[in-house]
């Protein structure tokens, strides 16, 4: 389960959009560094370990910019 349907909620709009980037991010499994789901969106293929969670690069930025407007 990833973070965002954590905060959000399960939408079933998301879930067929998943499968859809599970398919476009297959060819990305092969640049991560570790084999992990991603604490956000949940594919695999993770760049980083922050926070004893896997997450890609571009998955941080965007949940420390959601965290900056939550202050």
């Amino acid at each position: 389960m990833g973070l965002k349907k954590f905060i959000f909620g399960e939408e079933k709009k998301e879930e067929a959009s998943a499968a859809e980037q599970a398919d476009a991010s297959s060819s990305d499994s092969s640049e991560g560094k570790f084999n992990e789901p991603c604490a956000l969106c949940g594919a695999a293929a993770t760049e980083k370990k922050w926070a004893g969670q896997y997450w890609h690069k571009k998955c941080i930025r965007k949940s420390k910019k959601i965290a900056k407007g939550m202050i």
